[in-house]
């Protein structure tokens, strides 16, 4: 559940297989470099193949509002 202004809206929440976070990931450390890149063993930029190592070690989830297929 998310409360925002008064508003509650429910969520459903699932893991990103592993296959598929390297992306994500890649794509999280770009835009987000400055606040996160300390918590990444690779730089920011990296190929994709860099992150593949590592996937197992981030959880990623994907969030869609309730009832939503």
């Amino acid at each position: 559940m998310l409360l925002k202004k008064r508003r509650i809206q429910e969520f459903e929440l699932s893991a990103v297989p592993d296959e598929e976070k390297a992306a994500i990931l890649r794509e999280y450390l770009k835009r987000y470099r400055t606040t996160v890149q300390r918590y990444f063993p690779i730089k920011a930029g990296s190929p994709l193949s860099a992150f593949a190592p590592y996937v197992a070690r981030y959880p990623v989830f994907d969030l869609r509002p309730a009832g939503e297929q």
